[in-house]
């Protein structure tokens, strides 16, 4: 290797880059794909990229430490004439040189490698911070036995899981600031995290050595591997950024490295650290943990190996409780005993912007928001601070909803919401403020999609989830079920009158002129992807039959499916709208091609009473009928049909109006004449908890929003209801919808609006939010 010099980072980047390039000539000069691939079949644990490749031998920047020793590593894998050799170790002595050559360059540049962080540009004179903080309070959530320590989110931020002292961990519902209910309670104790799968990951009370798994949609707890892995109790839980790895810390301070997916160990330990580790953190690639010992130090450990890369890195006096590494896990952030706060190159060590002013007062804890551009910073003055990571200055006035120190604090994956626990035993959930909606000039046209109104209307909203009315739609007659358009401009409903009618969404008008030609069966409606609306005309002699329609012409899309002998009921559309379902009432269904109308095998057999409604899963393996007699039939359609059998799920008194997965698959929910809707686990064929009752009158239509956070229904009582489907709650009070019975409600596709009609004769919308 080229001896080192004192020249300028640029210079001795480019003579870095020239002794990769001299190394690689001396091994047979393999290919960029040849290297890649190498990495991949070495069982090491190395990954490297064509683009990797290029910025090192080429000297575009500096990569990461880890990334040097892994292509050292493989270069050295070849021998001079090209043939490939063992794989040299971790901690081989020809490794040495290159890594002191990487940290003497790395200390003549100042800030970050280039193309790894954007640099803070410097303004002459001092932002002022703003009058608004980037969030604000949403929901307080009270229950917990004690000190709240731990808060940890899921991928879709729909739940929060909490940990107190005390000995339990409650899981809440974020839309609605609810606790779920379990089917025992989570007498676990904290750390908390959340699997790749959205399992919620608990340290047993009992065995404080080993971790379960919760499942999210059945509540029950399973063992995994870590069954008694550590000698001490587990303090420390974290995935790498990519999911693929967890390490666990117990409280004497030893680490374990686990595969994600089946929890196997990965062939490290950490068990001979001069400290006892208190945070850890993965870099980018999941190749590097920075490991925070409670002497104060900060060491970087390469993963496959377990091999420090550096000395402790110095700088800070670091308070060992409070440290937190980026989404990204390329910045650590790290509090001193003084209170002040610095922000590291997680590779390097190295110090990326300038280090903030003091505080007063111990800081608790730290969380980066998802972008990494924000910091949340608590105090044990019962405040959280919001900081700026580019130049360290607070980003809007600081929290203050807690009364007592605040011991964790979490961003949500999307960093919509921030999640604050406190020594008050509180949790307060805060949501990130939207952008101001400009007020609408006097002579302005009226907005053009839904996404506006639910946007004004936010300001009405009244917080716990309770629709707001627009102003109601009036006709001549009863109206039976009603859908989107799939742009959300135009709302379809079928009168009592046969008729279809086309409303446009924001304004009410008339969007069309009502389909003509044969009287319409008000129950079958359904609009597909590309805009074309199924209806279902009247019986005949001959059965009934759907009608593909354009709505823009006024013509049919398609010709008539027949097969049916009696009135068809009900319509479901598969995910990728290749496939048809009707359920009719002579006790069948049926499958059609939509591309041809061509029916897709054979019929499926008929029931003792009428099929009346009928739903595809969202992964097009189930196709589930629902008939007047009570049951509940789910078939399974993913490969050779065995038309002769069914599942049957029975537990309703009366006939079943309505079906529908929720947009996950996981919950199958069932509307029923005799008053109560019921959930069902698709996986089992059982029930999810209690029925889901209002005051005991049929319940006629349902429906849930596209995300999956709210179940609509409508019944007799002319009441619109929104439920949590995870806690089987109720989301507010029932809104009066209509004066008689309601009986069919439709969901905007951006899950803003709700519309509902009834046999009043109004078409009702209501605005929920943006979803």
């Amino acid at each position: 290797m080229t001896p080192q010099s004192t020249g300028t980072f640029d210079e001795e980047l480019a003579s870095l880059a020239a002794d990769l390039r001299r190394l690689r000539i001396g091994r047979g000069k393999p290919s960029y794909r040849d290297l890649v691939a190498r990495a991949e079949g070495s069982r090491a644990g190395i990954q490297l990229s064509m683009a990797t490749l290029s910025d090192a031998f080429n000297g575009k920047r500096l990569v990461r430490i880890d990334t040097l020793m892994a292509l050292v590593r493989i270069l050295r894998s070849y021998d001079e004439f090209g043939d490939e050799v063992p794989v040299p170790g971790h901690n081989a002595p020809e490794l040495a040189p290159w890594r002191r050559r990487w940290q003497a360059i790395a200390s003549l540049q100042s800030g970050p490698p280039a193309g790894e962080r954007p640099t803070a540009v410097a303004s002459p004179v001092p932002a002022p911070a703003p009058a608004v903080s980037a969030y604000a309070l949403r929901f307080r959530l009270v229950g917990h036995p004690g000190p709240v320590r731990h808060l940890a989110f899921p991928a879709d931020g729909r739940q929060l899981a909490a940990a107190a002292d005390g000995d339990a961990v409650l899981l809440w519902n974020t839309a609605t600031g609810l606790p779920y209910k379990y089917r025992g309670r989570i007498e676990d104790l904290g750390p908390v995290a959340f699997a790749p799968d959205d399992s919620l990951m608990t340290v047993n009370n009992a065995n404080t050595r080993s971790v379960s798994l919760w499942d999210p949609v059945l509540r029950t707890r399973r063992k995994t591997a870590l069954e008694r892995s550590h000698h001490e109790g587990i303090a420390r839980l974290a995935h790498s950024p990519d999911g693929r790895l967890l390490v666990s810390v117990d409280t004497a301070g030893s680490a374990r490295v686990w595969y994600a997916a089946g929890h196997v160990r990965v062939p490290s330990a950490f068990d001979g650290l001069p400290g006892r580790v208190t945070a850890v953190g993965f870099t980018s690639d999941g190749q590097v943990l920075a490991l925070v010992d409670d002497g104060g130090g900060v060491r970087l450990w390469e993963v496959f190996g377990a091999q420090p890369l550096s000395a402790p890195l110095a700088g800070q006096p670091v308070d060992p409780d409070t440290a937190a590494f980026s989404a990204d896990g390329r910045v650590l952030a790290t509090a001193g005993r003084d209170g002040s706060l610095l922000l590291r190159d997680a590779a390097t060590g190295l110090p990326l912007a300038a280090r903030p002013a003091p505080r007063t007062g111990r800081i608790g804890a730290l969380a980066f928001s998802p972008d990494g551009l924000l910091l949340a910073v608590a105090s044990d003055d019962g405040t959280v601070h919001l900081v700026d990571t580019a130049d360290g200055r607070p980003a809007g006035p600081a929290l203050t909803g807690h009364r007592q120190p605040v011991h964790a604090v979490a961003f949500s994956p999307d960093g919509a919401l921030l999640a604050t626990g406190s020594h008050d035993t509180t949790v307060l959930l805060y949501e990130r403020r939207s952008a101001p909606v400009p007020a609408p000039a006097v002579d302005s046209a009226p907005a053009c999609d839904s996404g506006t109104v639910a946007a004004r209307a936010l300001a009405v909203l009244a917080g716990a989830g309770r629709p707001v009315a627009l102003p109601p739609l009036t006709s001549d007659g009863p109206l039976v079920r009603v859908a989107f358009s799939p742009d959300g401009r135009t709302l379809a409903v079928t009168t009592r009158s046969q008729q279809v009618l086309f409303r446009d969404t924001l304004t009410g008008r008339t969007a069309c002129e009502p389909v003509t030609g044969p009287p319409v069966l008000p129950f079958g409606l359904l609009y597909a992807p590309d805009g074309r609306l199924f209806v279902t005309p009247a019986a005949s002699a001959a059965g009934s039959a759907v009608i593909p329609w354009d709505p823009g012409t006024g013509r049919p899309a398609g010709g008539p499916l027949t097969g049916h002998s009696g009135p068809v009921m009900g319509l479901a559309l598969s995910s990728d709208a290749r496939q048809l379902a009707t359920a009719g009432a002579d006790g069948s269904l049926r499958l059609w091609e939509t591309a041809t109308g061509k029916p897709a095998g054979g019929r499926f057999p008929g029931h003792a009473e009428d099929a009346l409604g009928v739903a595809f899963s969202p992964d097009g393996r189930l196709l589930v009928g629902a008939y007047r007699d009570g049951t509940v039939r789910v078939w399974d359609v993913s490969g050779p049909r065995d038309l002769t059998h069914g599942q049957d799920l029975y537990g309703h008194g009366g006939p079943v109006w309505s079906v529908a997965f929720s947009p996950d698959g996981r919950v199958l929910a069932t509307a029923c004449q005799d008053g109560a809707v019921r959930l069902w686990d698709p996986r089992t064929n059982k029930p999810l908890g209690d029925p889901l009752t209002g005051d005991g009158e049929s319940v006629n239509d349902l429906v849930f929003t596209p995300d999956g956070g709210f179940l609509a229904t409508v019944g007799a009582d002319g009441a619109l209801r929104l439920w949590d489907p995870a806690s089987g709650r109720p989301v507010g009070e029932p809104v009066t919808a209509h004066s008689g019975s309601a009986s069919g409600v439709a969901c905007s596709p951006d899950g803003s609006l709700l519309a509902t009609v009834g046999e009043d004769g109004t078409l009702r919308r209501w605005v929920i939010g943006p979803r």
